[in-house]
């Protein structure tokens, strides 16, 4: 896929300024949505619903790492270096990271505050705190098992 596509950052595919706040980009991820999402597409030819699949998972791709903090960040750094994309192993060292500070939990941007203050607690064994945290992180992504886990062993552990 050698195209404009390829020339573009994800700042300027998504229309969205390099200081532009969460806010911001989920607006203009919005717009960008009701423009390109592949069932405005459906009808046409497939040619057309191709490109239109192949920019929204561009667009969705840019979203994703310029709402996360720290995805956010680690781009910055490999625009300035001339890179206009996170490969999949940026991605994935981006991922190591992550675990590393939700002490080897997966989490989603909105619930890994909760998790890393969860972390902290326990290792300074305030088991309140872990706990509220890890409710509140459960609440940003209820149903992850590893999370309940955790909380379970947090539970036991004020239970003593």
């Amino acid at each position: 896929m050698s195209d404009r596509l390829d020339q573009l950052d994800y700042y300027t595919l998504l229309s969205v300024d390099e200081r532009a706040s969460a806010d911001a980009i989920r607006d203009a991820f919005h717009a960008f949505a009701l423009k390109y999402h592949p069932d405005r597409f459906t009808d046409a030819p497939e040619p057309k619903r191709e490109r239109a699949e192949q920019i929204f998972r561009r667009g969705a791709e840019g979203y994703r790492v310029l709402l996360d903090p720290e995805a956010r960040a680690r781009y910055d750094e490999l625009l300035r270096a001339g890179k206009l994309r996170m490969s999949a192993e940026d991605e994935r060292a981006q991922e190591l990271a992550r675990r590393a500070k939700s002490g080897g939990l997966t989490v989603s941007p909105r619930a890994r505050p909760f998790v890393q203050k969860a972390t902290q607690a326990m290792q300074a064994g305030d088991f309140k705190t872990a706990k509220l945290n890890l409710k509140l992180a459960l609440g940003h992504e209820p149903g992850n098992a590893m999370l309940e886990a955790r909380l379970a062993e947090v539970e036991r552990q004020l239970g003593r």
